[in-house]
């Protein structure tokens, strides 16, 4: 897990791969996050989590579809 604090925008990022994903309890880590950090209501907990397909399938289609004519 990595986490990465941004309060001076308005977020923390949470970082999960796909192991941490099925073993941490997400609400639980934001909670946390916010009561250590004493800003409640004042900042937003956003978890990225690792996806379980072909990460260079996925981003050749996306570049492919991104470069198609419209």
């Amino acid at each position: 897990m990595e986490i990465d604090n941004h309060q001076d925008r308005g977020y923390i990022e949470v970082w999960l791969t796909n192991a941490e994903q099925k073993t941490i309890n997400r609400k639980e880590i934001a909670n946390r996050l916010l009561a250590e950090e004493g800003h409640l209501h004042k900042c937003q907990i956003v978890c990225f989590l690792s996806g379980s397909d072909n990460l260079y399938d996925n981003l050749e289609n996306l570049l492919t579809s991104n470069v198609k004519p419209r």
